[in-house]
């Protein structure tokens, strides 16, 4: 009962008449899962090592010190009259800001829902890095963001003023180090896009706004994305994820050469409060920039 309704974004009414249960009895037993679901949550949103083959393998190994893709996105909410200005989105729309970070192979690696819509990403993130189940980052590692956020230690962003999106590069080919950073980094960071788009193509629940009372989205919204976890470490193939795969992919470049770099313990991890521009960081941005576009002219000048 509890996976239909998440699934189908159904009433205790109609679910009443599936399986012959009253009311109360479904909502003792959803809200006994839900409970359940919630107390294991910590044990599947947590980084794992992954290996990738093939075209997925390529579009990583620039940035090889990366362990994913951090992003935020609205999900609908259902809230008192109060409280909608502060959940109404730029768009018009009462949401909830929901911040996640995923891994190589599109598994979640931290989520924070409960933001109103009205919180700008930047804020969420900073919130993430601060409170006590906070966001942790490896001594060495970090996510790839969009350009919404700071380009700073952990934190790696496309340069702005710069074609960046995957469907704008159709047709195109880069004609600067930046331009080539940008296309390869939307490649890589298009993971968190394909990971939100396969929770919510499952969960139904997570499309439009629920009956439920606002605390109880929240942990619904905490749960399906523990319940896509559980699915992508026990189910080997996902005809979701297939769905999920974009035709515009065929503009990366699959020829990418493997340049080696210092390897960084992983189990080591310092606290991080805050994203901050810093000139370090920003050198190597450039200089993973440049060395790629280098890269890309030689073997072209070759083909």
């Amino acid at each position: 009962m509890f996976l239909h309704i998440l699934a189908h974004n159904l009433k205790y009414r109609v679910v009443q008449f599936s399986y012959c249960r009253s009311k109360e009895t479904i909502s003792r037993q959803f809200n006994d899962v839900l409970r359940a679901v919630m107390k294991v949550s910590k044990d599947y949103l947590n980084f794992q090592p992954c290996t990738l083959e093939g075209a997925e393998a390529n579009k990583w190994r620039w940035f090889e010190r990366c362990i994913g893709a951090l992003d935020g996105t609205h999900i609908p909410v259902t809230v008192s009259p109060d409280e909608r200005p502060r959940y109404r989105n730029r768009k018009g729309d009462v949401s909830t800001n929901v911040l996640a970070a995923c891994g190589l192979d599109l598994r979640f690696i931290y989520v924070l829902p409960g933001w109103e819509g009205s919180a700008g990403d930047s804020r969420v993130l900073r919130d993430a890095l601060r409170r006590q189940n906070k966001l942790e980052i490896p001594t060495g590692k970090y996510f790839l963001v969009d350009a919404g956020y700071t380009n700073g230690p952990r934190f790696l962003a496309p340069y702005r003023g710069t074609r960046y999106h995957l469907n704008e590069w159709i047709g195109n080919t880069p004609q600067s180090y930046k331009e080539l950073f940008n296309l390869r980094h939307a490649s890589a960071r298009n993971a968190i896009e394909r990971s939100f788009g396969i929770l919510k193509k499952r969960w139904s629940i997570l499309r439009t706004p629920s009956f439920f009372d606002i605390k109880t989205q929240i942990r619904i919204i905490n749960a399906c994305f523990v319940l896509h976890n559980f699915i992508r470490d026990e189910q080997q193939t996902d005809q979701l994820l297939e769905v999920q795969d974009l035709e515009f992919l065929s503009v990366v470049d699959e020829e990418l050469v493997h340049q080696s770099r210092e390897e960084v313990q992983n189990n080591v991890i310092d606290d991080i409060t805050t994203i901050q521009a810093t000139e370090e960081w920003t050198r190597f941005r450039d200089t993973l920039a440049m060395n790629m576009f280098a890269n890309y002219k030689v073997r072209r000048n070759f083909a």
